[in-house]
């Protein structure tokens, strides 16, 4: 049998049980992430704003709304108004309307009893109404 010895050709890897991070790497990798999460905290460029501008465009922004929301009132009760005037004319259309088809059916009823008079009815009626007699020389 052969002896198996391990190939010096492939590296190794050694496993340390139990010591991870202790001594100088420990330290070393513990003050590298300290430094890190300061410079993170305290040391990225502080961004100015100019909160007094942009509480005068609130304001502003604000005073605008408010302006809108009186226009807007206004225009509500003008809305209203016009929709009460549209309803009485309305209304009053269809108060015409009716009155307009009374007036169509009596005259027609009119015409068509006129329409049915006989010749010597027309005459009479003339003559009566106007006092013309067709047989009388004036």
């Amino acid at each position: 049998m052969e002896d198996k010895q391990p190939d010096k050709s492939q590296p190794q890897v050694v496993v340390m049980q139990g010591r991870r991070f202790q001594g100088l790497q420990g330290y070393l990798l513990f003050a590298i992430l300290g430094g890190f999460v300061a410079w993170m905290v305290w040391g990225q460029p502080r961004i100015d704003v100019d909160v007094e501008a942009y509480q005068l465009q609130i304001k502003l922004l604000e005073q605008k709304v408010d302006s809108l929301n009186s226009k807007n009132l206004v225009l509500e009760k003008e809305s209203d108004s016009l929709y009460s005037k549209i309803s009485t004319y309305t209304n009053r259309i269809n108060n015409l309307n009716t009155r307009i088809n009374v007036i169509r059916k009596e005259t027609q009823a009119k015409l068509d009893a006129v329409n049915e008079y006989s010749t010597n009815e027309l005459q009479q009626f003339f003559t009566e109404r106007y006092g013309f007699n067709k047989d009388s020389i004036n």
